[in-house]
């Protein structure tokens, strides 16, 4: 019984252990002024990890300590890639990021004849 109580409690501390440290930030629209992007990617790079923003633009992953880079996507926007993203012993939060618009190859022509 004593064994099984050590099992346990060994269990439940290297889960909790294993959680991780939050990272949070937001996502904004810089086609419309700054607002909030719903549904948005964000990606932790070289790894099965993820997250979507919600209606707030706002997301959090958990993650252990180390150094990560995060790639932040919406369809119709131009991915951006966060390179150095260390996480310490505490909680981090980023800058907001703000995705613009891609360009379709339209927009160019015009742009290259006026």
């Amino acid at each position: 019984m004593k064994k099984l109580l050590i099992i346990l409690v060994l269990f439940v501390t290297s889960l909790t252990y294993a959680q991780g440290i939050s990272v949070s930030g937001n996502v904004m629209d810089g086609a419309y002024d700054g607002q909030p992007l719903a549904f948005a990617n964000v990606k932790v790079k070289g790894l099965d990890i993820y997250a979507e923003t919600d209606i707030n633009g706002s997301f959090e992953l958990n993650l252990l300590e180390g150094s990560y880079s995060l790639i932040v996507d919406f369809i119709g926007y131009e991915p951006i890639e966060l390179e150095g993203i260390v996480v310490a012993d505490k909680s981090l939060t980023i800058e907001p990021v703000v995705l613009e618009a891609k360009k379709l190859k339209a927009d160019i022509l015009l742009a290259a004849k006026g």
